[in-house]
């Protein structure tokens, strides 16, 4: 009769989406641009599915991108070795050449097998492959899987049919086979050798029977040595973990018998090799094949066919013919997760193509308090959440007016019509934006110097002050977007005594500023140094420097159009960007918020040196910058620290530091006592001052110095 041939099952792939989901953060956090890395994965078989009619395909999941494999997290199942390629555009992965790609990956497998690689570590013939192109905007992910083995492997042949364990082996040694192989490591259950032992030569299933399992490279040097022929009641088998459920063995078994007919030559082509197919962790439908090779005139020019030859194992599609799948997790993956890793991953573009050294995880980290929630606090806002910023704070007492809907940009016709608190509303709207925000609205009105706190409103204003200390504490930045300029006097001097950064947006009708604030950990009472030329944070005015008068009551005895910030519509959106870009090239600048200030001056040639020390990795950090869309015009300028200054000067910090609420209220209630306390009143009163401001004037670099140089 003639000889039936063997032929081979081939595998099926199963990928769950969350496997999709951490190649997606890692493709963002690690990978990157990098076209076609090799990277490393694991997949697994759960033995522990029992149904023989339906093939147990690998597993591929979240797990799978573990550096190290264990028996936890492939739940004690049988752990394989692949590589993930995958390409940066679909046109890449279109055009990828199958037969190309397997030869050029599959070579791992080859060189396993022939280095001897393979032998102590049988999981390398596991070697599975997972090309793809992962859309990351759509969250779709083409892949196609291959399980590489030799073409040109040499013809089997069945020396007898295959026969069920239960009809070769008793109970009690499957029992004892079963015990054996659930010990072995996740790594080491693809592939063994299995050594079965009788005391009577004529009775294969004898009750005392012993089974024995070794290694690969243990059985090639029992089969080499011969060491089967000197112990005749041995029988070896060389077993492998078959997902398969057929009648014939599964596609693993090709490689199982490369590595046979590469170290163990003349026994694989000259002799009968027994096969052991476990099947399930119960191994009640495990199979015995045995097998030997046709006869060839040259043995070792078959074997370099095998190893020369090319490789096949691509896997077919859901359609049943040979081409890439596609997992649309677009509906399935979290929407907030979703939305997290689209913000990541455009800032992420910009690391890659542009600035590398871009630090993006100090600035997601950025704890922002926006102080005032109207037209610039809705544009800052837009921008920082731009950047990543996920921590944002809102301060704010007033309610959404109808006249605000069209230019304040988080709020709506509904917020308007309910009269919603800004600082609520602006909240609600950024977590509508994304869920996974770190949000919150704090009603609070700023006390403000010439604003009188009576009597009553004592307690109320005194637990505004601890309110507003509390949350610049508890913030990296703060941005000082009030209506009016009073109300920017209190956290100026709070960011000055706690050495926060403070940024500053005000605008006119057609004209802007958008400032830095100096830093005062390290100052004295004395002068700053006028003649340097990009002064460094410690020699910066704040928003107050230029003032030769202390902050006022600003809404008394004003029309509405006075009272109001009358601006043309465009210009919130140009002075917010700008704070926002002024304060993260703060952040990536080697000395912060202390970095010296940029003077873009052509006829200061010589002070280039100086002008480099403020140029960071996102280009240039200016202390101040003033626009006009009247004549688009925009122009860096300094404002030096003011010893007499009314809001950050020393003589103010140590009087807060030293007096706390009591300080603030008299500030409030009492006209021309921050005046008084800096030490700005007596300096008017010097009979010498026009003198000293023209000497001041002629030693500046600027056109427009001026009396807040002093």
């Amino acid at each position: 009769m003639e000889m039936e041939m063997v032929k081979f099952t081939k595998l099926k792939t199963t990928i769950d989406p969350n496997f999709w989901a951490k190649f997606a953060e890692l493709k963002l956090d690690k990978y990157k641009l990098e076209e076609k890395t090799e990277i490393s994965i694991w997949g697994s078989y759960n033995i522990d599915n029992n149904n023989e009619k339906r093939t147990t395909p690998l597993l591929l999941d979240c797990t799978s991108f573990n550096e190290n494999v264990d028996t936890t997290s492939h739940n004690g199942g049988v752990a394989c070795s692949g590589i993930l390629i995958n390409t940066n555009t679909f046109e890449s992965f279109r055009q990828t050449h199958p037969e190309k790609f397997i030869d050029m990956i599959g070579k791992h497998l080859l060189e396993a097998i022939t280095n001897g690689t393979a032998l102590n570590e049988p999981w390398r013939l596991t070697l599975f492959l997972v090309l793809s192109y992962a859309d990351l905007k759509k969250y779709r992910f083409h892949y196609w899987a291959a399980y590489p083995t030799p073409f040109n492997l040499p013809e089997m042949y069945y020396q007898c049919p295959a026969k069920k364990i239960k009809h070769v082996l008793n109970d009690d040694i499957i029992d004892e086979l079963k015990i054996k192989f659930q010990q072995l490591d996740c790594c080491l259950k693809a592939f063994f050798t299995l050594i079965i032992t009788s005391d009577d030569d004529d009775a294969v299933d004898a009750v005392d029977e012993k089974i024995k399992i070794i290694s690969l490279a243990d059985g090639v040097d029992y089969v080499v040595n011969k060491k089967h022929d000197e112990s005749k009641n041995a029988n070896i088998y060389f077993a492998f973990y078959d997902p398969c459920d057929g009648s014939e063995p599964g596609w693993p078994l090709r490689n199982l018998l490369c590595l046979l007919f590469w170290s163990c030559t003349d026994y694989a082509f000259d002799e009968t090799i027994n096969i052991l197919s476990v099947r399930g962790k119960n191994i009640e439908s495990s199979m015995f094949y045995t097998i030997k090779a046709k006869e060839c005139l040259n043995k070792e020019s078959m074997k370099n066919d095998i190893f020369e030859g090319r490789l096949v194992g691509w896997e077919t599609n859901a359609n049943g013919k040979m081409g890439p799948n596609i997992a649309d997790l677009s509906e399935t993956m979290d929407p907030t997760g979703m939305a997290e890793r689209a913000v990541d991953f455009n800032l992420k573009l910009m690391k890659w193509r542009l600035v590398p050294d871009l630090d993006l995880d100090k600035i997601s980290k950025l704890r922002c308090l926006l102080l005032g929630a109207g037209t610039l606090g809705c544009s800052v806002a837009r921008v920082l959440i731009g950047w990543g910023i996920k921590t944002i704070t809102f301060v704010d007492n007033s309610t959404v007016s109808f006249s605000n809907t069209v230019r304040q940009s988080l709020y709506t016709h509904d917020d308007a019509v309910e009269r919603k608190l800004k600082a609520h509303a602006a909240k609600e709207a950024l977590l509508r934006i994304s869920p996974s925000f770190n949000v919150d609205g704090v009603v609070l009105h700023i006390p403000m110097p010439g604003h009188v706190v009576g009597q009553s409103m004592l307690n109320s204003t005194k637990q505004a002050v601890e309110k507003l200390e509390n949350l610049i504490d508890n913030h990296d930045v703060i941005f000082l977007l009030l209506d009016s300029r009073e109300a920017r006097w209190l956290p100026t001097l709070l960011c000055a005594a706690k050495n926060k950064i403070a940024m500053n947006a005000a605008l006119g009708f057609d004209s802007y500023t958008v400032q830095r604030h100096g830093t005062r950990k390290t100052i004295t009472a004395s002068s700053p140094d006028l003649t340097e030329y990009c002064p460094s944070g410690k020699d910066l005015g704040c928003y107050f420097c230029n003032d030769v008068t202390q902050p006022g009551n600003s809404q008394v005895d004003r029309t509405l159009d006075q009272q109001c910030t009358v601006s043309r519509p465009g210009l919130s959106s140009i002075a917010a960007g700008l704070v926002v870009e002024l304060m993260i090239a703060i952040t990536q600048h080697s000395k912060g918020i202390n970095a010296n200030a940029f003077m873009d001056d052509s006829r200061n040639q010589n002070k280039s040196s100086e002008r480099e020390l403020s140029e960071g990795l996102l280009g240039a950090v200016p202390h101040t910058i003033r626009g006009s869309i009247w004549n688009h015009e925009m122009r860096l300028t300094i404002t030096h620290r003011f010893p007499s200054c009314t809001a950050c000067s020393v003589p103010l910090i140590n009087e807060y530091k030293k007096r706390g609420f009591e300080f603030i209220l008299d500030a409030c209630n009492q006209p021309n006592y921050l005046e008084k306390i800096a030490g700005l009143e007596d300096l008017l009163k010097r009979p010498d001052l026009d003198e000293l401001c023209y000497a001041i004037d002629t030693s500046s670099d600027e056109d427009d110095a001026d009396l807040t140089k002093i």
